[in-house]
């Protein structure tokens, strides 16, 4: 009776570890489009130094464009890899979008691929002004390296 017991709960467990197999390979895939689009807004060319931020998003620091003396920040909206300018002084030329010129639109489209499941799409718009940390937008058209330091 033990013998037939023990059985029981061998294949009691095999069956409930077999289940938790299964359930672990399941795949999915997400997929996710992203589309900015700048409105209106001026034309300039800005130098400054170019760095990128812990989320990924690049930003001109120190910035000066040709008309002012004073120093500005610009978030940068571009499809481009800056990463190799990271650190540099640059002079980009562009669109900058401000509180009284121009706005930048940004529509994201997500979707996830369950391989035995329902798939999910979601969908997401904004527009505004400014960008992180409520600087002006700057939708790089074409960058140069000034200088490989910004110091």
């Amino acid at each position: 009776m033990t013998r037939t017991r023990l059985t029981a709960v061998a294949f009691g467990l095999a069956a409930v570890f077999t289940a938790g197999l299964t359930a672990q390979t399941q795949e999915t895939q997400t997929t996710t489009k992203t589309k900015i689009e700048i409105k209106g807004g001026k034309n300039v060319t800005v130098t400054g130094c170019l760095e990128q931020r812990s989320n990924g998003d690049y930003v001109l620091a120190d910035a000066r464009d040709s008309n002012r003396s004073e120093r500005s920040q610009y978030a940068l909206v571009t499809k481009q890899d800056l990463s190799k300018h990271v650190g540099e002084r640059v002079e980009i030329k562009g669109k900058a979008v401000t509180n009284t010129d121009g706005k930048v639109s940004i529509e994201s489209k997500t979707k996830t691929e369950v391989e035995h499941g329902a798939d999910r799409e979601t969908q997401s718009k904004s527009e505004g002004t400014s960008g992180a940390f409520d600087m002006p937008y700057l939708g790089v058209h074409s960058i140069k390296t000034l200088s490989s330091s910004c110091r």
